[in-house]
């Protein structure tokens, strides 16, 4: 099991800054889920912004989200 997402940031070009509760930060770029309907409203960058860590995970305001499992294991270092 994953560690649980404690912070998030935005950066330019649809990626996240995620640090994670055992202080790993990774970078995850969210650019190839737009081909999913869920998650097509992330393209446009004021829609992106709009999330909230819940549970140990990020979810949007249009009902986005994925589990924390993704953001750890596909996450850059």
């Amino acid at each position: 099991m994953s560690p649980d997402i404690i912070k998030a940031e935005v950066l330019k070009d649809h990626k996240l800054l995620i640090t994670f509760e055992n202080n790993e930060v990774k970078i995850f770029d969210m650019t190839y889920y737009f081909k999913y309907p869920i998650f097509k409203p992330l393209e446009k960058k004021e829609e992106f912004e709009k999330f909230s860590i819940v549970d140990g995970t990020i979810e949007w305001k249009c009902g986005a989200e994925l589990s924390n499992d993704t953001f750890y294991i596909a996450g850059e270092d």
